[in-house]
C-alpha cells in the first residue's frame, strides 16, 4: 500500500509453481514482431542460466496462495467486446494455445504502448463476488480475484492510455468505489481513472539471465503475477504501469526463483522479507479546476507549437463533477486532466522507474520565463521565471485552452471571441472569475484530514462557528477538488452527530467517513448514486468489517458485570451512561473527577480477572469524567489507520487532530498531527513528554481555525 509496509500472503510450497488464469496479457511496449510473451500454461522451469549479479531471494514470497497469472489483456482494444473470463485456475481456451508465442488480445493484433492497470474492490466495501466492468470492456463484467481469505478483489488489465469509466458489479449489484474518483459523464455516476505509464519496470535479460519473468508487488496486493515482455533487439523484458503516486514494494519470479534487482532499492515487509521497492511520482500533467455556472462543459486544448512548425488541431475532454460541495458564484467546480506531450528517456539496467515529474523518467522540464503568444489572440497564462536571468529550453510545450458548453452554444474565452488560456508548464490550475492560478495541490497524493468534533472543528458561540466556517471554505474550495478525504473522529454517537450537523446549518462540512463511539463505529457516507458534492448528508452505511474486527477478546456481557459492580460499589461517584445497547463494542460511565483514577483501576482489575481484553480511555473537564471502555482493538488511532488503508492515503498524508486527552491515540500514531490552540490542560501536558519532532505542532489558533494553521505548517495546505 502506497507510503506503508506491505505485507505478503503465507509462502506456497517451494515446488508450487504459478498458475496461469484466464487469458494472458497482450504484448505492448514494443511491436509486435520483435516483442515476446510467452502464453504457455506450464510449470515454470528452475532457473540455471540466471547471472550471479541477479540476487536469489531466500524462500518464495507467494504471489497469491494460488500463484496465478493475470489477465493482462485489453478486454476491448480496438472496440472489441470481451465476455466474462475464465474461472481462477482454469486456462482460457480463447486465444493463443499453450506453447505458442504472444499473449490473446481478444482477437486483435498485439497493440503498442498499452499500460497494466489494476481494479482493487476493498475487502471492508463487503460482497462475495466482484467483478469489474467499464467502458474499456463494452460494461461487460470481468472478474476480480481475492488476493486472500478476507481480502481485497484485484484484477489487473492491460490497457490503452486514456480515460477509463468503471463501476464495479458486487453480488449483482452496480455500485461505485468510494476510494476512487467519481464523475458524472453520459453513463451517469462513474468511477474514472487516467491511464497512464508512470513506472517502468526492466529486467535486463542479457546480463541478469531469464527466459520467464514475472512481477508482482504491493500494487496488486500480491495476488497475481504480470509477465514482463521481451524485446530480442535489446534484450529488455518490460512492463509499463499505471500506479497512483507512492511508495511501492515489488519482487520478480524469474524462470521459478524469486528474484532481487541489484540496481533497485530494497527494503523489508513488515514480515521482515527483503524485497525491491519504487517511489512513483505524478505524471507530468495539466490538471484544470474550472468554476462555472453551466451544468457542465467541455475543455478545448492544443499543445502550443515551436515557432515554425504547424499548429496542432484543437482538441476537446469532457470535464468531469469533483467532491466539493462548494457553489463558486452559485455554480460548480469542474475538472479536468490533459496528460503533457511525453518525453523521451532511456532505459537502465535492470530496473524500475518511476515516470516522475520530468516525464519518462528523465529530468524535470526546465523552467521557462518567457510569455509565449498563442496564434491568432491575446494569452491569459502563467510565467515561472528560473532565477538565472535567461531563458532555459523547455522540455514540455504549453498548453493553449478554452472552455464551452457541452452543446458548443456558449464559450468562455480570457477577453475577445480569439484568446486563449495558457499554462507554461504542468501541474494543478484553478479558473475562478477569469483569473487563472496555480493550484499545486491537484497534482499531490490525496490527503486525510480525521478531525475531533467538539473543542477542535466545532464549538459553542459565533466565534466558534467562524472559525468552522472558515474551514469549511477552504476545504470545499481545495481539499475536496484534490481528492481530500475528510474523517470526523468523535466520542459522539451517529445521532448525536447529525443533531450537530443540523445545529451547525451549514457551516460544518459533510465528511467522507464518521467514525463515532471512540473507535468502535466506521460509517461511510452514503452518496446515495451521485457523489460527496451532491449527497444529502443524511444517510450512511455501517463498515461491517470494522464491527466484525473488534469481536476478538471482547464480551458485552463480561463487561457489563465488570462495570455494573464497580458502579454499584462507586457509593454514587460513578453512574451509567451506555451500558452497550446502542454501541456493543463500548459501554459508558460517568464519574467524580476526584474518584476517577481509583475507579479505572478497580474497572482495569476486574476485565483482567475475567480474561476480557480492553481499553479504558478518560476524557473530560470539570467535576465529573467520562470513562469508555471498549474492545481492545477499538480506538480512535485503530480506526484511523483502518480508514487510512481503506482510502489508500499515504501516512505523511493523514494528518489527525484533536483537543482532549481522548485524542492522544490518533495524535500519537506514525500520522501527522495537530494540537489546537485551545487545547485541554491534560493534553498539552501529554504533548511536552512526548519527542519533540515535526510530526506533532501545537497551533496558536483555536479550534477549526487552529486545524488550518496546523495544515499549514504540515505543507498541506
Amino acid at each position: 500500500m502506497p507510503g506503508c509496509t506491505a505485507g505478503l500472503f503465507p509462502s506456497p510450497p517451494a515446488a508450487a509453481a504459478p498458475r496461469g488464469v484466464g487469458r494472458g496479457p497482450t504484448a505492448h511496449g514494443t511491436a509486435a514482431s520483435s516483442t515476446t510473451c510467452k502464453a504457455s500454461l506450464r510449470r515454470l522451469p528452475r532457473a540455471a542460466s540466471l547471472s550471479p549479479q541477479a540476487e536469489l531471494l531466500q524462500g518464495e514470497p507467494a504471489a497469491a496462495s494460488s500463484g496465478r497469472r493475470i489477465d493482462a489483456a485489453s478486454p476491448s482494444v480496438g472496440g472489441g467486446s470481451s465476455g466474462a473470463p475464465a474461472a481462477p485456475g482454469t486456462p482460457s481456451t480463447t486465444g493463443s494455445s499453450p506453447g505458442s508465442d504472444g499473449w490473446d488480445n481478444g482477437g486483435e493484433s498485439a497493440d503498442e504502448g498499452l499500460v497494466v492497470t489494476t481494479f482493487r474492490w476493498p475487502a471492508a466495501l463487503g460482497g462475495h463476488e466482484v467483478s469489474v466492468c467499464g467502458s474499456f470492456s463494452d460494461w461487460e463484467p470481468l472478474q476480480l480475484h481475492q488476493a486472500s481469505s478476507g481480502g481485497d478483489f484485484v484484477r489487473s488489465v492491460a490497457l490503452p492510455p486514456g480515460s477509463a469509466y468503471f463501476k464495479y458489479l458486487v453480488d449483482g449489484d452496480w455500485i461505485c468505489s468510494p476510494c476512487e474518483q467519481v464523475v458524472r459523464n453520459g453513463k451517469g455516476y462513474n468511477n474514472h481513472r487516467l491511464v497512464q505509464a508512470t513506472a517502468s519496470f526492466t529486467w535486463r535479460t542479457t546480463e541478469l539471465g531469464g527466459t520467464d519473468v514475472l512481477l508482482t508487488g504491493s500494487f496488486n496486493s500480491w495476488a497475481e503475477l504480470v509477465p514482463l515482455c521481451l524485446d530480442p533487439s535489446t534484450g529488455l523484458h518490460t512492463l509499463r504501469c499505471c500506479l497512483p503516486q507512492g511508495d511501492y514494494q515489488f519482487q520478480y519470479f524469474v524462470d521459478g526463483q524469486w528474484l532481487l534487482c541489484p540496481t533497485q532499492p530494497t527494503c523489508l515487509t513488515d514480515q521482515g522479507r527483503l524485497v525491491n521497492s519504487i517511489h512513483v511520482h505524478s505524471p507530468p500533467a495539466f490538471t484544470i479546476l474550472y468554476s462555472t455556472g453551466w451544468k457542465g462543459a467541455l475543455l478545448h486544448y492544443r499543445f502550443a507549437a515551436p515557432p515554425g512548425q504547424p499548429q496542432q488541431e484543437w482538441q476537446a475532454v469532457a470535464m468531469h463533477s469533483t467532491a466539493s460541495r462548494a457553489a463558486p458564484n452559485g455554480g460548480i467546480w469542474l475538472t479536468a486532466t490533459v496528460p503533457a506531450l511525453p518525453l523521451p528517456h532511456t532505459a537502465s539496467h535492470g530496473s524500475a522507474r518511476s515516470n516522475g515529474s520530468g516525464g519518462g523518467g528523465g529530468e524535470p522540464a526546465a523552467r521557462n520565463g518567457s510569455r509565449h503568444a498563442a496564434p491568432g489572440g491575446e494569452v491569459a497564462g502563467l510565467t515561472v521565471a528560473d532565477g538565472s536571468g535567461g531563458e532555459a529550453e523547455q522540455e514540455v510545450p504549453p498548453l493553449d485552452f478554452f472552455f464551452s458548453s457541452p452543446d458548443g452554444s456558449r464559450h468562455d474565452r480570457p477577453a475577445g471571441s480569439d484568446s486563449t488560456y495558457r499554462c507554461l508548464h504542468p501541474g494543478g490550475y484553478k479558473l475562478l472569475r477569469g483569473q487563472l492560478r496555480p493550484f499545486p495541490m491537484a497534482t499531490q497524493p490525496p490527503m486525510m484530514l480525521v478531525s475531533d468534533l467538539d473543542g477542535t472543528m466545532v464549538g459553542e458561540g459565533e466565534e466558534a462557528d467562524a472559525c468552522t466556517r472558515d474551514f469549511a471554505a477552504y476545504w470545499e474550495d481545495n481539499a475536496a477538488l484534490a481528492g481530500g478525504v475528510l474523517v470526523y473522529n468523535t466520542g459522539r454517537s451517529l445521532g448525536q452527530f447529525q443533531g450537530l450537523l443540523d445545529w451547525k446549518a451549514g457551516a460544518l462540512p459533510v465528511p467522507d467517513v464518521l467514525i463515532t463511539a471512540v473507535g468502535t463505529k466506521v460509517w461511510r457516507l452514503d452518496t446515495e448514486g451521485g457523489t460527496r458534492g451532491t449527497a444529502p448528508g443524511t444517510s450512511w452505511q455501517e463498515d461491517h468489517q470494522w464491527a466484525r474486527t473488534l469481536d476478538e477478546g471482547w464480551s458485552l456481557e463480561g463487561i457489563r458485570r465488570c462495570i455494573g459492580a464497580v458502579v454499584d460499589g462507586s457509593h454514587g461517584a460513578a453512574s451509567w451512561l451506555d451500558n452497550g445497547t446502542e454501541h456493543p463494542h463500548r459501554v459508558c460511565i460517568s464519574s467524580r473527577a476526584d474518584t476517577t483514577p481509583a475507579i479505572t483501576a478497580a474497572i482495569q482489575q476486574r476485565v483482567e480477572a475475567e480474561g476480557l481484553q480492553v481499553k479504558v480511555i478518560v476524557s473530560g473537564t470539570g467535576d465529573w469524567r467520562y470513562i469508555d471502555v471498549t474492545s481492545a482493538r477499538a480506538g480512535k488511532l485503530a480506526a484511523l489507520e483502518y480508514v487510512r488503508q481503506l482510502y489508500d492515503v499515504q501516512c505523511d498524508r493523514c494528518v489527525a487532530a484533536g483537543d482532549s486527552g481522548n485524542d492522544t491515540l490518533m495524535l500519537g500514531g506514525r500520522n501527522l498531527a495537530i494540537v489546537v490552540g485551545n487545547a485541554q490542560p491534560e493534553l498539552v501536558q501529554w504533548v511536552l513528554q512526548q519527542p519533540q519532532e515535526e510530526r506533532l505542532v501545537v497551533t496558536d489558533a483555536p479550534m477549526a481555525r487552529g486545524i488550518l494553521e496546523g495544515l499549514a505548517r504540515h505543507g498541506l495546505y
